[in-house]
Order: C-alpha cells, then sequence, then structure tokens
C-alpha cells in the first residue's frame, strides 16, 4: 500500500487555501499548516492571522506563523513588496518542509491562477519555459488545486458549510496580478469567453512542447560544452555558427546569474573581456567561453611542517608530503607535483593568492618572469589568473601551484630530503550539476 504524502499546507485564510486545507484534510494528507503575517495591512493582516488560529484549532490542525516586517524587507533588498513576500514566504515554508520532515509545502493555486501566471510573464517578456504556467509538482512544492476553478472552490467551502477571510488588496490594481484578473482578463473574456481554459489548454501544450526543447537543448549541449571541475566550457565555433546561438546561451547561462544583455555580448567580447555575477564569472579564451567559479582570495595559509592536507575548497585540495631523494622514483612527476629541495626553503611556507607584480624563476626557463606574462605563455585565461595560487617561503613563491616550482629550489644530485606539494581537482561532473 503506497504511503500518503504529509503536505505543509499554506494557509492564508483566504477562500483557495481553506479548500486546500480541507481537501486534503480529507485525504489524509495534511500534516500541517503555515500562515505568514506580512504586516501590510494593519488589524486586517492580525484578524486573517486569528480567523487560521480558530480554524487549525477547530479542525485539529497543528499550525505555524511566521511574522515578517515586509516592507522593510523591500526596501533592504530593493525589490517590489509582492517579491519580498514571496521570497520569505517560500524561504520559510522550505525551512519547516526540511526541518520537520514534510514532503513538500501544498499551495493552493487553480486555474485561474496559472492563467494569470502567463499573462504576467508574457507581459513581462519570457522564454517558452515561462509561457508553460505553474507546475503540479515541483521540487518541494505542489498544486493539488491546480486544474480547480475559483467557481469550483467557492461551491466546495459552500458545501463543506465553511467561511473565509477576503483580502481587501485583492482588489487593489496597482498590483499588476490583480489588474489582468479585474481589468484585462475580463477584456480577453469578451473575445474568448472560455479564455480561462484556453490560456490553461495552451500552457499544458507548451508544457509537452518544452519536453522536446529540452532533449534539444541538452543534445547540442553535449556536442557544445564540457564540465570541468569548478564551471564549464563552451566551444564558440559551433556555437555561433548556430542559428539560435543566443537562445542556447541564454539558456544554459542564465541560471546563473547572467544578464540577457550580458550573454548577448558574451557572443562577441574580444578575449580576456570579463561578465561577472555574484558567484560566477565568464570569459573568453580563444575560440572558447569559460565560466567558473569565482575564485576566492586567499592570504597567508600556513603549509603545516607535517604530512597534512592544508587547503581544500571541495574544488582544489593541497597536501604536502615529505620524502628522500631515493623516494621521488615512486611519484609520477607532473604540474600536480611541487618537488622542493628542503634544505633550499627560508622560513615559513605559507600559501596565498598571486598578487600583481610577482615574479618567479620558472625551472626550464631562463630568467624571472611575471606570473601574469607565464600565464598569457601558457595560454591560462584571464580566470586562471585571478585563481592562480603560489606557495612561498621568505624569499618569494617556491611553486606556483598547477604550474612549475622557481629554479631556486629545484631538487639536485646534493637533495637528501623532499618536500612534495600536491594539488587535486575535483573530477568534472556534467554541466546540468551546475544548474541551480
Amino acid at each position: 500500500m503506497t504511503q500518503r504524502p504529509h503536505y505543509l499546507v499554506a494557509l492564508s485564510g483566504g477562500a483557495d487555501s481553506v479548500a486546500l486545507l480541507l481537501w486534503l484534510l480529507e485525504r489524509g494528507e495534511a500534516a500541517a499548516a503555515a500562515h505568514c503575517n506580512f504586516n501590510l495591512r494593519g488589524d486586517e493582516s492580525d484578524g486573517d492571522e486569528a480567523f487560521v488560529r480558530c480554524l487549525c484549532d477547530a479542525r485539529g490542525v497543528k499550525l505555524y506563523v511566521a511574522h515578517f516586517d515586509t516592507r522593510a524587507e523591500a526596501a533592504r533588498c530593493g525589490e517590489s513588496i509582492e517579491m519580498a513576500a514571496r521570497r520569505l514566504r517560500y524561504a520559510w515554508f522550505a525551512r519547516l518542509c526540511s526541518d520537520h520532515g514534510y514532503d513538500a509545502v501544498a499551495v493552493a493555486h487553480h486555474r485561474e491562477d496559472n492563467a494569470e501566471t502567463l499573462l504576467l510573464n508574457l507581459v513581462r517578456g519570457t522564454g517558452l519555459h515561462g509561457l508553460t504556467g505553474m507546475q503540479a509538482v515541483q521540487p518541494g512544492i505542489v498544486r493539488p488545486l491546480l486544474t480547480w476553478s475559483r467557481d469550483d472552490i467557492e461551491h466546495y467551502l459552500k458545501t463543506q458549510g465553511q467561511t473565509f477571510v477576503t483580502d481587501s488588496t485583492n482588489t487593489d490594481t496597482h498590483y499588476k496580478r490583480n489588474a489582468l484578473r479585474h481589468e484585462v482578463l475580463p477584456l480577453l473574456a469578451r473575445l474568448n469567453p472560455q479564455i480561462i481554459e484556453t490560456l490553461n489548454a495552451t500552457a499544458r501544450r507548451l508544457s509537452e512542447a518544452t519536453i522536446l526543447y529540452n532533449e534539444g537543448l541538452n543534445r547540442l549541449r553535449a556536442q557544445m560544452v564540457k564540465a570541468r571541475h569548478d564551471g564549464l566550457t563552451i566551444d564558440l565555433k559551433p556555437l555561433s555558427a548556430h542559428p539560435a546561438a543566443a537562445t542556447l546561451l541564454h539558456e544554459w547561462l542564465a541560471p546563473y546569474g547572467f544578464t540577457t544583455d550580458q550573454l548577448t555580448r558574451a557572443l562577441t567580447m574580444r578575449r580576456g573581456a570579463l561578465l561577472e555575477t555574484g558567484e560566477w564569472l565568464l570569459t573568453r579564451q580563444g575560440d572558447t567561453l569559460e565560466m567558473r567559479r569565482r575564485p576566492p582570495v586567499v592570504d597567508g595559509v600556513k603549509v603545516p611542517t607535517e604530512e597534512a592536507t592544508f587547503y581544500d575548497t571541495g574544488d582544489t585540495a593541497l597536501h604536502i608530503g615529505h620524502t628522500d631523494r631515493a623516494g621521488l622514483k615512486a611519484l609520477t612527476l607532473g604540474p600536480h607535483l611541487g618537488v622542493l629541495d628542503a634544505a633550499k626553503l627560508c622560513g615559513q611556507l605559507t600559501l596565498r593568492s598571486v598578487r600583481p607584480g610577482d615574479r618567479f624563476s620558472p625551472l626550464g626557463l631562463k630568467g624571472s618572469k611575471l606570473v601574469s606574462d607565464y600565464l598569457t605563455d601558457r595560454h591560462r585565461s584571464r580566470i586562471d589568473k585571478l585563481a592562480a595560487l603560489a606557495v612561498c617561503d621568505d624569499a618569494g613563491i617556491v611553486w606556483l601551484v598547477g604550474e612549475r616550482i622557481d629554479r631556486r629550489v629545484a631538487i639536485s644530485a646534493a637533495t637528501a630530503e623532499v618536500v612534495v606539494l600536491r594539488v587535486k581537482y575535483s573530477e568534472p561532473t556534467s554541466p546540468s550539476a551546475y544548474e541551480p
């Protein structure tokens, strides 16, 4: 026998959410309810909370209540009150589900809400995904009433003899959704009396079309996008030749916070140019777009004298060990190892980010070079330069991590003790794993 889900019901006290609570109680799927008091309507907000508390007491439903200073939060983040309220409530719902083990939060969106969402997205400007409307099931959220109409909800409550509260702001057409509901949809209904059903059917068809669209996106991504341990790279030659290059780039990179304007510029930006979001960086390196996490700034991490991992970000780990000259035969040498003559080191070893003006004398090359010039000669990207790390002693750089050691500390015939520095990068994941 399949176990019934246990949902947290988002309960405002309005007709829609009250109907949802009662219907899920009938099905044995309402585990608890959650009410947000956004403190936007004074006594009316408090009255809604009092109604919800009485309803849950009468029905034996566990209730969580949260109070938010929504206006202050909107001002702090520079967003609309609507957006701030939405962000606050869904973040709280997610925490409750995580903390108490509920399967998902159930919200009371219905057919009219779905039609309004499609139109809102269309007015704001959107791609195919924005025209698919609301989904009945998505991670952490279910919408059990999505096939119900507003009339269905009111009829159900009438048969239950159940009252509800009405939000006075529902008629305020300064809010875009209310303007659509009370002004735009009635006009559209004059042209098509079945406009709500038509818009819902359109959203369903576009949801199916999105399945095919995503298959194409994934196929092209497999051809043009490669994963790396801290991001991904995109081959610009086939991308630029594709007739929908801008759309492909938007679908692949917009989830990381890059704007449409940034991604339009990305297709033609010069080598070394840099585009940024809060967490991600995008640059062009030859015929490749390289997207990586913003590298951390490392400032003076002490390297221990004993064997240990002394730096680990999850993407990059650094380890120190020791051996004698004979032990070098067991090592597979390469850029991932910095093999140093212990006797030539001066004082404390530290790990830090490369700084402007840093120089070193790369083993195997003549003279000294600016680290920046060395990395340019090695065809490293601008992001590589920002992420570059150096192990230093009191006299300067001894190892440019993942590249070369300084000639000053190289192994010689007289070397007795060897310091072995090792860098390990995490394995690449599929590009889709980086999607938020």
